[in-house]
């Protein structure tokens, strides 16, 4: 006999519809219905059984909704923005609700949910509001992540959302294929440069890889999934890592041509450091299956992941950009998965000085933009100042109700 399934819609096709609201195609240009969406999705919740990825993607797009400085105060838009991430993340990793008792982090990892949600997590929660720029940028990586995780299995075939993953993965092919062929125009006169160090050819070839770059980057912000599909195409079809290759084979010509590239992409979407890192970590840790096999220690492919991944986690070039890096969920991948190759990448993190420590990331970039340790203090008592409020000259430290 059937297992029965309890839904707060009618149809299957009252779930479709609210996904195209959630969710709209690229050439959409009606009206925005993502408040409708947000008004349905309360409806159902009365219902019950209503799944938790569903409740997430309705509160963090009513936080985004409610984005509006001419309406809400900072402090409400903010609470707003933490209050719907925190019960995104809560929902999915806390160890009260799912049986069998595992930290956040290892249950982030069985669902494959980036350490860094949980730390922001923890930082909303236990510390400090994150800056609005910090929760604005998670809570877009979260809708994304819930496309990837929920979203997109439900009805495939009867949804059309644009580019499909085969066509995003062969719009990826052919941007890396015109980086290849630029770089390649140029190895002839390697070596030949101008009073200044460089060719005017090479010059002229740069600037044409930073056009790519901002091509990729206007990519990966417009379509879902699309930091994915080009960290998978760029490893697993030999981009990153030469078919062929055998153990031992230097790498240092391939790094060498597609690290400007990766850092110009970084540059102009940061999260995409933190997917490509995320990525080459799982590929280590989850190739091969059985951890005694000596096969991994044999695999070149293996191998050319760990070279890059040490390479981007140990190099002078990668040093601005480390602080985007969630060095916990690395970490984490060897914790959980121990084969020759993590636990290489264990030792190379542990040997690690420049790299940030596990909650060091949500920090860094406002220190070292030399903001105080209060994110967007400035904006906020902008805001304070408007509605007649103002800081006391002097601090009095007296208990309440002492005169």
């Amino acid at each position: 006999m059937s297992k029965v399934i309890f839904t707060p819609w009618k149809t299957h096709s009252d779930l479709l519809a609210v996904r195209s609201q959630f969710y709209p195609a690229p050439e959409y240009t009606g009206p925005d219905m993502r408040s409708k969406a947000c008004a349905t999705v309360s409806a159902w919740k009365l219902r019950g059984n209503l799944p938790h990825a569903v409740e997430a993607t309705a509160l963090l797009t009513d936080a985004i909704l409610h984005d509006d400085a001419s309406k809400n105060s900072v402090f409400s838009i903010r609470a707003t923005y933490a209050a719907a991430f925190c019960r995104f993340v809560t929902g999915l990793v806390d160890n009260k609700l799912h049986g069998a008792k595992k930290s956040m982090f290892s249950r982030a990892l069985d669902l494959g949910l980036p350490a860094s949600f949980v730390e922001l997590r923890h930082e909303a929660t236990h510390r400090e509001l994150p800056s609005l720029t910090v929760l604005r940028d998670s809570t877009g990586r979260s809708l994304e992540w819930l496309w990837g995780f929920y979203w997109r299995g439900v009805g495939v075939d009867s949804f059309s959302s644009g580019s499909g993953g085969g066509e995003l993965e062969e719009l990826v092919r052919g941007v890396l294929g015109q980086v290849v062929a630029l770089v390649d125009a140029t190895a002839d006169g390697k070596g030949v440069g101008s009073g200044d160090g460089l060719s005017r050819k090479k010059r002229r070839v740069q600037m044409d890889v930073a056009s790519v770059a901002a091509r990729v980057v206007g990519i990966l912000k417009e379509s879902r999934g699309a930091e994915s599909a080009l960290v998978r195409v760029m490893l697993r079809e030999g981009w990153f890592v030469p078919a062929g290759r055998r153990v031992g084979d230097s790498l240092t010509d391939t790094i060498s041509k597609w690290d400007p590239l990766l850092q110009m992409i970084t540059e102009g979407c940061p999260s995409f450091l933190v997917t490509l890192t995320e990525i080459m970590a799982d590929e280590l840790a989850f190739t091969f299956t059985d951890p005694s096999s000596t096969s991994t220690k044999n695999d070149p492919y293996c191998e050319g992941v760990y070279t890059w991944l040490d390479h981007v986690l140990r190099s002078t070039r990668w040093e601005l950009h480390r602080r985007h890096i969630s060095v916990s969920y690395v970490l984490a991948v060897c914790e959980e998965s121990s084969n020759h190759w993590t636990a290489l990448l264990k030792k190379s993190i542990g040997e690690g000085d420049s790299l940030p420590t596990v909650s060091q990331h949500l920090g860094s970039q406002r220190e070292s933009s030399g903001e105080s340790g209060l994110p967007d203090a400035d904006d906020d008592m902008t805001t304070l100042h408007r509605f007649g409020w103002d800081m006391a000259d002097t601090w009095d430290s007296r208990p309440l109700g002492v005169i």
